[in-house]
């Protein structure tokens, strides 16, 4: 019986701790100086991977493009003569449920990835960085947890600011310009 016991709580633990979104990118792929060598002005977003949509409560592919889209200025930036897209594949989306945050807690998680392109001929200058993010923070488990959920568009809209301000870090890390594009992202003036 206590063997059975440990094994269901370390299943738990393991369980909880596979929907954490992780920590922000530490390390920028771009130096500042290489950074200004490009101008980033178009951010492809490619979502075919969750073509059914978020795991979770559901939310539909197009709907977390949408929400991409709409954040799109915090990867985009002006530097050098060299033209470069930004690429980002959305892998991974779980919009926590009343049913995951009852039995174990949790957080609503994006995952993908961010690369930047040559935007003549399409080859890498930065290869495919491993993104993730969280919305809303993490729930308890239980019935506090369920009752505090906030609407699944809001953690639609929280996983993508926090997935396209980590894109950012990861290609080019907290530059000023990054630091403004976000601030104003949050303010509603996002323009770049």
């Amino acid at each position: 019986m206590k063997r059975h016991t440990k094994l269901l709580a370390a299943l738990a633990v393991g369980a909880a701790l596979a929907g954490c979104a992780g920590s922000a990118p530490d390390k920028a792929a771009l130096t500042a100086e290489q950074t200004q060598l490009y101008t980033a002005q178009r951010a492809d977003i490619d979502v075919s991977a969750v073509a059914e949509g978020s795991r979770g409560r559901k939310v539909s592919a197009e709907e977390i493009k949408a929400a991409l889209e709409s954040r799109s200025n915090l990867v985009k930036w002006r530097g050098g003569r060299t033209e470069a897209v930004v690429s980002i594949k959305v892998t991974s989306v779980n919009i926590l449920s009343a049913g995951q945050s009852m039995m174990l807690g949790g957080e609503s998680v994006m995952l993908g990835t961010v690369a930047l392109l040559d935007a003549r001929s399409g080859e890498p200058i930065v290869a495919p960085i491993e993104i993730s993010s969280g919305g809303g923070g993490y729930y308890a488990g239980g019935i506090i947890g369920v009752m505090s959920l906030e609407d699944k568009n809001t953690e639609l809209e929280q996983l993508a600011q926090q997935f396209m301000t980590r894109a950012r870090l990861a290609l080019t890390g907290p530059t000023t310009t990054a630091q403004t594009n976000i601030q104003e992202a949050k303010d509603g003036k996002g323009k770049v």
